[in-house]
């Protein structure tokens, strides 16, 4: 079950419970615990060695907040303690771990997480991300563009698509619309505008599709993007425009024109043939490759050369593009990155790359796609989070159309999104929760507006929960003026080009994303603030966001929202305070309210807000 924000105590990882995060190994940290149930007394547990000690919590005065407060000094033992809290009665005991009260002890999954030494990039907690796929966002320079036939690719010219021209299947890989890098930095100052600070641009680097994941060298922008001047106009201008970029680092697989990989395929007994695993299958390239697509052939991390070649060397493409501007790396198929392409050795495989990033840039953002369950890969020493499919966009989207991503009809009700939220959520350590990347839909998956029926009202509630939810939200380009697909599916129909004939603009909607997107970038407590659920309900539900300050002081934020395009009128009781909506500009105060939770409400707490301003 989800935990509701009633509960009887109450800790999590915000500076009034947990005196700091990132305590080196072998240090301690003050850690509290407040309680409104007539306790007798509180214990701090924790595992060591698999064992269970339990330590004596002391009842501390002069904090702000109904109810009392206990501290306890934390031991950082080892690099994730497991920790919960035991409240005892006359007759009775509860113990609290993230998953809420228990009268029976709960696994150690489910208790609290502190990590130790464990520096997050709090840049990226602050930011809003905007994902460009650079052929379709904007052509700032023609004469880079591709020529119809200018060469082969699997077989098949290459095409010059004139912009307007809608998407289809038959120009998914050949059809390119001649955005470029010089068409982004052009673009900056109405990002800027938008509220965005963050870019994820999918690959830039030289490649013979318009998707750029075949990639045939790795340390060059491709010329048709405006090559690597165009990257160090885009660096600098991003710079001063104070947004930060975000490379997509096809690590598993790179194209069959790579010429590492050429020369391996020309001779064996070519030393590059150890980059890759060799096969004899019928019917199937005689290398491993990515899906059995021949033009994406899989590197083997068995090889040492491919290690310091593609990650952790001194001269690796990691380390290459963070000396030359780039802030992170999103990690395509982060799970498949393993030995032969596998996931054998992955995970050793994404500490060494976070390790070679670090090194080169101290908060240097790494966060890996992985579409289902990334629980496993998440303890802090590999990536520092990752794209949230399963722990927040596909389930989500689900419940919002009805469907999910690949069409399967659904009855998914707000309750048991809530609790597959949660369960995604309560597991992961602090940091790592709040380094997710949020995202409702992107160039593998259809565009949110559509799988919504084109309906405003119900995108603007999912976009309310994308700018609310805890973890780092990226919204994907155009879908603040209304940019749709012309039918239903995944690629190539999400990956329509950008309008910028401003006539063909959703004016409204792109005012009302604008003011969430101002409103998430400007509150502390949607960038640090711990997750409760206050209501669901088949078609609704509302979560809370706190954060509270050393002295017990708290700053809140409330999101509601509907699925239903129709009013939706929702009782719910906001904790104390004055609230104020992000978009109605409406004021509440804490106690009982109905709201209708159509189109989403955000409501930020008045008194407590440090940060968001208009």
């Amino acid at each position: 079950m989800t935990v509701l924000a009633s509960l009887g105590a109450q800790h999590d990882h915000t500076p009034g419970y947990t005196e700091r995060l990132g305590v080196p190994l072998g240090g301690t940290v003050r850690v509290r615990v407040r309680v409104t149930l007539p306790v007798t007394g509180v214990h701090l547990v924790l595992v060591r060695v698999g064992e269970i000690e339990t330590h004596p919590a002391r009842e501390v005065t002069g904090l702000f907040g109904e109810g009392r407060w206990f501290e306890a000094d934390l031991p950082v033992h080892e690099a994730r303690v497991r920790y919960a809290w035991e409240l005892l009665f006359p007759d009775d005991h509860l113990n609290l771990t993230a998953l809420g009260l228990h009268r029976t002890r709960r696994g150690f999954r489910d208790w609290f997480q502190y990590l130790a030494g464990h520096v997050a990039p709090e840049w990226a907690w602050r930011s809003v991300f905007y994902q460009i796929f650079p052929d379709r966002f904007r052509n700032g320079d023609p004469a880079n563009d591709v020529r119809t036939g200018e060469y082969l690719y699997g077989g098949r010219p290459v095409e010059q698509v004139p912009w307007e021209t809608p998407v289809d299947a038959r120009g998914d890989v050949h059809a390119h619309y001649g955005g470029d890098l010089n068409g982004v930095t052009q673009a900056l100052p109405y990002l800027q505008e938008l509220g965005v600070n963050g870019l994820w641009l999918t690959p830039i680097f030289v490649s013979p599709s318009n998707h750029r994941y075949d990639i045939s060298d790795y340390r060059r922008v491709d010329p048709h993007l405006g090559g690597d001047a165009a990257w160090e106009e885009l660096v600098r201008a991003a710079d001063a425009a104070g947004i930060r970029l975000v490379l997509d680092g096809v690590f598993n697989h790179m194209g069959n024109e790579n010429a590492l990989f050429r020369a391996a395929l020309a001779a064996e007994s070519a030393p590059e043939r150890s980059l890759f695993s060799w096969r004899e299958e019928p019917g199937k390239p005689p290398y491993h490759a990515f899906f059995d697509v021949p033009t994406l052939p899989k590197i083997n991390y068995g090889d040492p050369f491919a290690v310091r070649e593609f990650i952790s060397g001194e001269e690796s493409v990691v380390r290459y593009w963070l000396r030359r501007g780039a802030s992170g790396w999103r990690l395509d198929v982060a799970h498949m990155i393993g030995t032969g392409g596998t996931d054998e050795d992955n995970l050793p495989l994404h500490r060494a790359l976070k390790q070679a990033a670090r090194e080169e840039k101290p908060d240097a953002y790494v966060f890996g796609e992985r579409f289902f369950d990334p629980e496993h890969a998440l303890d802090g020493r590999g990536e520092d989070g990752s794209m949230n499919y399963h722990g927040f966009g596909l389930p989500v989207m689900q419940w919002m159309s009805g469907r999910t991503h690949l069409g399967t009809p659904s009855r998914l009700d707000g309750a048991e999104l809530a609790e597959l939220l949660w369960d995604a959520y309560h597991v992961l350590p602090p940091q790592v929760a709040l380094s997710m990347l949020n995202l409702l839909e992107s160039h593998d998956i259809g565009r949110a507006l559509f799988r919504v029926g084109n309906d405003r009202t119900r995108f603007l509630a999912a976009f309310t929960l994308l700018m609310a939810y805890p973890g780092v939200p990226c919204t994907y380009y155009g879908t603040e003026v209304g940019v749709t697909q012309s039918r239903a599916g995944n690629i190539p129909w999400c990956r329509e080009p950008m309008p910028w004939d401003e006539a063909r603009w959703d004016h409204d909607l792109r005012a009302k994303v604008r003011t969430l997107i101002h409103a998430r970038r400007e509150a502390r407590v949607l960038h640090e603030g711990n997750l409760r659920f206050l209501y669901t309900g088949p078609d609704a539900l509302a979560f809370l966001r706190e954060y509270t300050r050393a002295d017990g002081q708290v700053e809140r934020a409330v999101a509601l929202v509907s699925r239903l395009a129709t009013p939706h009128e929702v009782t719910l009781s906001l904790p104390p305070g004055e609230y104020r909506d992000v978009l109605t500009r409406e004021t509440f105060r804490g106690g009982p309210v109905t709201l209708n939770a159509s189109g989403g409400r955000l409501l930020l707490s008045e008194g407590g807000v440090s940060v968001w301003k208009r």
